[in-house]
């Protein structure tokens, strides 16, 4: 008997779980900036950390408490050697971009929905006269996002970067992890 009661209770809370959580729903988009704060490592080789203004977007989509977010940003770092090495890349720049999807857990609070996130994407660093590279790598990290109504909202975010790219043959391995603080406006649709 309770093998037969159990496949309709499932289909029940199905029928009415279901079009609430469509009626949570949301697609958001919007643009964000920030800083970056970056410290490039190479073995045997001491950089200066160095921090730089973060710009990009995102787009994304949210169903009751769980979000799935595209985002692009780019920053442009100063490379700073704290001793002398045999590089020459000190006082040159490095053009870092990411391209990639974060997933996001929210906690709901009222107006106030604090999150955790964690993503996977391209990364690409472009040291100029140097050399480039991208490579997949991943990011973690946490924010909150203050509601302004239906359509608007605020958001704030810090998360860790950490990709290893080869942008000179002659040194591989470059880690070019960072951390970002960004802030930003979200439309809601």
């Amino acid at each position: 008997m309770g093998k037969k009661l159990f496949i309709p209770a499932v289909l029940l809370v199905f029928m009415f779980s279901v079009p609430q959580a469509f009626g949570q729903l949301g697609i958001y988009g919007g643009p964000f900036g920030g800083f970056s704060f970056q410290h490039p490592q190479l073995p045997d080789v001491d950089f200066e950390a160095d921090g730089a203004f973060v710009y990009g977007a995102k787009l994304g989509l949210r169903i009751l408490m769980f979000g799935i977010e595209g985002q692009y940003f780019r920053a442009v770092h100063d490379i700073s050697l704290k001793e002398l090495a045999l590089l020459d890349w000190d006082g040159q720049t490095v053009d870092y971009s990411y391209y990639g999807l974060n997933l996001k857990i929210y906690f709901p609070l009222l107006i106030l929905h604090p999150y955790v996130t964690a993503g996977f994407g391209y990364y690409t660093a472009d040291i100029s006269e140097i050399g480039d590279d991208g490579k997949a790598g991943y990011n973690f990290g946490g924010g909150v996002e203050l509601k302004l109504g239906k359509k608007m909202s605020l958001g704030a975010e810090g998360k860790w970067h950490q990709v290893t790219l080869d942008v000179d043959i002659f040194h591989p391995n470059l880690s070019v992890g960072d951390f970002t603080l960004t802030a930003g406006l979200n439309v809601h649709f």
